[in-house]
């Protein structure tokens, strides 16, 4: 059949007799032809190119900032700039992608969901840039820009203990992340490194969210022998770490990476704050995607930046 009526078959427009339009699309599947909006975007005098940023939540104020950072970036080179939210949800990011690919975005720069992610590697093999920040991708060798998780998390544990603490508490909100399960190998270390013993009884990575992390922090202090301390190790636990403190009024020294933002929790500040820098992730993240635009073929590259650090107000001794 002429082009024309393959082109209305696929588009849903009238005038195609429905028989033809059901055999135009199985020869679509059969192919794996997937439609080019981008190129439609071109005929119609649209932009060049397009990228896709794929973030975990955009209200979380982690993300928000690389979400800032990558635009920044992006904006000089007048790129089309694509975004979505996952929530953590494999499945959903999966479909994300899907989307994105089939607009034939040119890059994808994502802060990626748990779970395998080897259905990137056919499409990164027939050209699309995908950069990974905060968090690598399971399954597949691209470029990620990352921080000493790790490392991190075990000076948190040294300067705590150098405070003379010995009952150390650990809690995150989703253990299934690469940062949490990396934080938490740092959290071991730093016990160790210490003298100190791991009490699972003060250990919960799965906390569920802000609420369900301030109940786990009110349940340990209730122990006969309870923490004296605790590590936050994603920003959300460490807000309802921190809220858990304020609402009982106990003395407890809490250690989170990235600091919550709210001004009722000024009152009880973390003594020590691991920064990841989001900005920096961002706009490391969208660099590497540049290179890659702009024709550089190396191999892939894992960047690991320092953590940053910063002592607050002493909440107990």
């Amino acid at each position: 059949m002429s082009l024309k009526t393959a082109s209305r078959a696929m588009n849903g427009e009238y005038g195609v007799a429905a028989a033809t339009a059901a055999r135009v699309r199985e020869a679509a599947r059969d192919m794996g032809f997937r439609p080019n909006h981008l190129a439609r975007s071109l005929a119609a005098g649209g932009p060049s190119a397009a990228v896709g940023l794929v973030l975990s939540s955009v209200s979380d104020p982690v993300f928000a900032a690389i979400s800032g950072a990558v635009e920044r970036v992006f904006a000089p080179r007048e790129l089309q700039l694509l975004s979505a939210s996952h929530g953590d949800d494999p499945e959903r990011q999966r479909c994300i992608v899907r989307t994105f690919v089939e607009r034939r975005l040119d890059a994808i720069v994502l802060v990626p969901a748990p779970g395998d992610a080897s259905y990137l590697v056919d499409e990164i093999h027939h050209g699309l840039v995908v950069v990974a920040v905060d968090r690598p991708l399971e399954g597949v060798d691209a470029d990620a820009g990352v921080v000493d998780n790790r490392g991190g998390a075990g000076e948190a544990v040294a300067r705590l203990a150098a405070r003379g603490h010995r009952r150390i508490a650990a809690i995150g909100v989703d253990g299934r992340l690469w940062t949490v399960r990396e934080r938490f190998a740092g959290y071991l270390a730093g016990l160790e490194s210490a003298g100190l013993a791991c009490d699972p009884d003060l250990v919960d990575l799965d906390c569920g969210d802000v609420a369900g992390t301030a109940c786990a922090v009110r349940r340990v202090l209730q122990f006969a022998d309870p923490p004296t301390a605790v590590v936050a190790l994603q920003f959300a636990a460490g807000r309802g770490a921190v809220h858990a403190v304020h609402e009982t009024g106990t003395a407890l020294d809490v250690a989170v990476f990235d600091e919550p933002v709210e001004t009722d929790l000024l009152l009880t500040p973390p003594v020590v704050v691991v920064e990841s820098g989001p900005d920096r992730l961002g706009t490391l993240g969208a660099t590497m995607a540049l290179e890659r635009l702009d024709g550089w073929r190396g191999p892939s590259r894992r960047v690991v930046l320092p953590p940053l650090y910063r002592v607050t107000t002493a909440a107990s001794a």
